[in-house]
């Protein structure tokens, strides 16, 4: 089946809009104030953007470094709140400049930062939280989006709009889903299902390449996702190693250790997704632009060029997967030139990065072969079905011309004739 332009760019609209019409009601972001208990009782914490007006000479704070040992730079700044209900108040609050540079939010007269602002009890305590980073992401998104559709051209508005489901895939179905409890890697394998259908579909429209595309991810999505689950299971990964899940099982999230396992897992499936279709639909636009240029179409000839595709994209595509992974964990692959190889390799984090990089590459390299058979069968098939009426349309129109050739003078008009009747 396949529909034209406009009718495939409606449908996938209509199905993203009845998608987000479902979700988004279910997933509405929290108010920008929230409730937390302290002390006495509940307190109200908001944040705000506030401009820096004035900034006094840091003073070491000696009291603390006698008793502590800790370094602990204070200076005063006045800053004007810039929205929400203290918009144009001027507050003057201490900022503090520690030996720990994380920790730190470094200000200068004119900048921009956010505020914390907590009020209970009839008090209010109003603090720097940190920097307005805002304007620069924004900023880096806008020329994004301008050099995608700019070079992209009609084909990069629908990889955009497949992309734009993909995100909202994630933001409101698998982020509110996991909160609630369910298990995030089943959650992650119908995510990265949909997300695939749609961003292929979108690319190359309800065709028998897309279709190939699909079915080639989904059998490399599943074995990562089993990989990814035998490995927790039998190594075993508690899905704690990180700041983040321990941060969020102490104070969000407290569920049982099987649930991070299964976070774990989800985010290793969605971290190898991305590659995972790049590779299927290379192997499908491979398979189809032969069809179309082969003298002699046949089965084997389209499922050689899928692999021989696959083979030159696998080794760059496993690179691309690892280098992701390393990329992120670059202070860890640092700490562990430091670390006993044994400890290493069975530290839980260490274990983590590899097991991810390795299930994420195992469901790449099945992909290849799936993808191959899958689009030689769809794509050899539709151009079985087109030779053999190209035949039949020949064949009749030779038989045609032979009776013509044959009928009698004024008989051709006469049976014409008698025919439309």
């Amino acid at each position: 089946m396949c529909l034209p332009a406009r009718a495939q760019i409606f449908l996938c609209c209509a199905l993203v809009s009845v998608f987000l019409s479902i979700a988004l009601p279910s997933a509405a972001a929290p108010d920008s104030a929230r409730i937390v208990e302290r002390g006495a009782g509940p307190v109200e914490e908001s944040f705000v953007v506030g401009k820096i007006k004035a900034v006094s000479p840091a003073r070491l704070d000696q009291l603390l470094l006698d008793k502590t040992g800790m370094v602990s730079n204070r200076q005063a700044v006045e800053v004007e709140v810039k929205e929400g209900p203290l918009a144009g108040q001027t507050f003057t609050v201490m900022n503090e400049i520690t030996d720990n540079p994380s920790f730190n939010v470094s200000v200068q007269p004119g900048q921009e930062v956010i505020l914390s602002v907590v009020q209970g009890g009839g008090q209010r305590e109003v603090n720097i939280a940190d920097y307005y980073r805002a304007p620069v992401i924004i900023g880096l998104g806008v020329v994004f989006l301008s050099a995608f559709l700019f070079f992209g051209g009609k084909q990069g508005f629908k990889s955009l709009a497949g992309l734009i489901a993909t995100v909202a895939l994630i933001a409101f179905v698998l982020l509110p889903m996991s909160l609630s409890g369910i298990n995030p890697l089943l959650v992650a394998v119908f995510i990265s299902l949909a997300a695939a259908a749609c961003s292929m579909f979108f690319v190359a429209g309800f065709s028998r390449k897309a279709y190939a595309a699909v079915i080639g991810t989904v059998g490399g999505v599943i074995i990562a996702g089993v990989a990814a689950q035998l490995v927790i299971t039998f190594a075993p990964l508690t899905g704690l190693s990180s700041e983040e899940a321990q941060i969020l099982r102490g104070s969000v999230l407290k569920q049982e250790p099987v649930f991070y396992s299964g976070l774990l897992a989800a985010g290793m499936l969605i971290g190898a997704l991305g590659v995972i279709m790049d590779v299927a639909i290379s192997i499908s636009s491979t398979v189809t632009e032969v069809a179309r240029t082969a003298a002699n179409p046949s089965f084997k000839l389209f499922y050689n060029a899928g692999m021989n595709v696959g083979r030159d994209i696998m080794g760059t595509m496993t690179n691309t997967l690892v280098l992701a992974y390393a990329g992120g964990a670059l202070p860890l692959l640092l700490l562990a030139r430091q670390m006993d190889s044994t400890k290493l390799i069975n530290l839980d984090l260490f274990a983590t990065e590899i097991a991810s990089a390795l299930s994420g590459s195992l469901g790449l390299v099945f992909t290849i072969p799936l993808t191959a058979l899958v689009s030689a069968y769809l794509i050899g098939q539709a151009g079985k079905t087109t030779a053999d009426s190209g035949k039949t349309e020949g064949v009749e129109n030779a038989d045609q011309g032979a009776a013509i050739e044959n009928m009698p003078e004024g008989g051709a008009l006469k049976d014409s004739s008698e025919e439309i009747r």
